[in-house]
């Protein structure tokens, strides 16, 4: 009974921490809810995680919560590497941007001597 209870706090503060934050869109708090729900239900009936993962072909319902989670780790992985390599790009952009400008300036200054 002890995991259930820290299992059932850790997705309550997760989930009133995700509400509170102040720029996240309401699609994606939605969607934090439905994540969160879903764990409460597994957490309260574990049976139900067993009883899908016999449906779709795997031994237990922990390996099947297991493959999932590693699944969206994996997905959340390359969604952060792709904004990455655009914030890295326009980083890339701007440095150039502003060696162009410092490049005409000194050009100006020396023109202007």
């Amino acid at each position: 009974m002890t995991i259930k209870f820290i299992l059932l706090a850790t997705l309550a503060s997760f989930f009133v921490y995700i509400l509170l934050l102040p720029r996240k869109s309401m699609l994606r708090k939605g969607f934090v809810l439905a994540f969160v729900l879903v764990m409460v239900a597994f957490v309260l009936n574990p049976e139900w995680s067993s009883a899908i993962a016999a449906r779709v072909g795997v031994g237990r319902g922990v390996d099947l919560l297991f493959y999932l989670s590693h699944l969206a780790l994996f997905f959340i992985a390359f969604v952060y590497y792709l904004k990455f390599k655009d914030v890295e790009l326009r980083f890339t952009r701007l440095v150039q941007q502003l060696a162009l400008e410092g490049a005409r300036s000194s050009q100006n200054r020396g023109d202007s001597h």
